[in-house]
């Protein structure tokens, strides 16, 4: 049996972030990942010509300290972006026709009034009832307006609005306000933030390394393997889905939390044939597929990448098909027509389906933040918990991060 002073479940940013502070302050740290790569949740691919695409998180706020401060210590470089994008550049696809938001004079006076009440939302967890449907369903919102607010909301959270709870949503709106959301992609992936704590921490990083079970009491961790190794303190640092199968006395108040669902498909084009037509690449549509951006928009070359978020339970069912990234092209193409023959390589990832993660994301329901909280960030027996979902900043590598580190302070105080 090997023996460590914290043996810590999960390679992700979450996970190697702990161990990092760890190993720093010379404590005896073990990353056990049941991968053969390390980043989780956080998952580039490198194109034949250089270009990116991630298939799991993508961008970085201005306010996301924890990030920035890593990528800078590391060596990483950030591009400078907007968020902001010009309606008659960006298409509403809504009964089969593809047309400029410009278009549709109801939309924008409409997502100002959504926009006010969103920020209006207390952040009040223990009167925590209304969903956002509630919501929606308060204002005098147009057909088309409601189309586009939900979408933006399926995006943002990978559930629908009548899954996710009011308080919640209130927060993160706040957290991403006015001019820090999206502001930055790292240069060559998100993934160099893993892949370069994992080379610090070197032989403490164990990939391949199934999980079979939790004892929090013994502070056991037995793997697939059968091999057990015990640490004085266990650091969890995977999805609750998958926590949930691991620790068979799991609060049911963890269990509750729900998770966005969903996935996401990248397909690199011979050009960025959407320019032709004027339009930045962005589509939003009632279809099931959701979302549709360009990745490549601060990356040079000739080629581009239109990345396509399925997010919520329809887009999760056709994340799931085999067959889902040729018909992305093909409704690509109905929207620019002649893309078809530019589409090359396409990069197609199920969260929900990947047994390491079972889920995009923690989105909290009604009730779930004040459940939740104080069990996330408590210890059981051996046992602390660490990831995004334990964090203000749930849904993002700067809440991972920031998880590791408190865990990290945790554990040395």
């Amino acid at each position: 049996m090997l023996v460590h002073d914290v043996v810590i479940i999960g390679g992700g940013l979450a996970g190697l972030r702990c161990a990092d502070v760890l190993s720093a302050a010379g404590v005896d740290v073990v990353v056990l990942e049941g991968r053969d790569r390390v980043g989780g949740r956080v998952f580039s691919h490198h194109f034949g010509d250089g270009q990116t695409c991630e298939r799991g998180a993508e961008f970085v706020d201005s306010n996301h300290a924890e990030v920035l401060a890593l990528a800078a210590r590391l060596g990483l470089t950030l591009t400078q972006r907007s968020a902001d994008l010009d309606p008659g550049e960006t298409l509403l696809d809504a009964g089969g026709r593809a047309v400029p938001l410009s278009m549709h004079a109801s939309i924008g006076p409409d997502v100002a009034i959504w926009d006010q009440a969103i920020l209006g939302l207390a952040d009040d967890v223990d009167n925590d009832r209304g969903t956002l449907a509630d919501l929606m369903h308060s204002l005098d919102l147009s057909v088309l307006a409601r189309l586009v607010i939900g979408r933006h909301i399926r995006t943002e959270y990978m559930l629908p609005p009548e899954e996710i709870g009011q308080c919640f949503a209130g927060r993160m709106t706040r957290l991403q306000g006015a001019g820090r959301r999206e502001c930055h992609r790292i240069v060559g992936g998100n993934d160099q933030l893993a892949t370069r704590l994992a080379a610090g921490l070197g032989e403490r990083v164990r990939l391949g390394t199934v999980v079979q079970s939790i004892d929090v009491d013994a502070g056991e961790v037995s793997l697939a393997t059968g091999e057990i190794v015990r640490g004085e303190t266990i650091v969890a640092a995977v999805p609750l889905p998958v926590l949930s199968r691991l620790w068979d006395t799991m609060p049911l108040e963890l269990g509750a939390v729900g998770y966005g669902i969903g996935g996401k498909i990248s397909v690199q084009f011979d050009r960025r044939i959407w320019q032709d037509y004027g339009r930045n690449g962005t589509v939003l549509t009632e279809r099931a597929w959701g979302h549709l951006w360009e990745t490549t928009d601060d990356q040079g070359g000739d080629r581009g990448v239109l990345t396509n978020l399925l997010s919520s339970h329809d887009g999760a069912a056709f994340a799931a098909l085999p067959e889902a990234p040729d018909r992305i092209v093909v409704e690509i193409d109905r929207i620019f027509p002649g893309a078809k023959g530019l589409a090359g390589e396409r990069v197609h990832t199920d969260w929900t389906n990947d047994p390491m993660t079972l889920g995009a994301y923690s989105c909290f329901g009604p009730g779930q933040l004040a459940a939740a909280e104080p069990v996330m960030r408590a210890r059981h027996g051996r046992l602390l918990l660490a990831g995004e979902h334990t964090d203000d900043f749930s849904g993002f590598m700067e809440g991972a991060l920031r998880s590791g580190v408190r865990v990290a302070s945790t554990i040395t105080a």
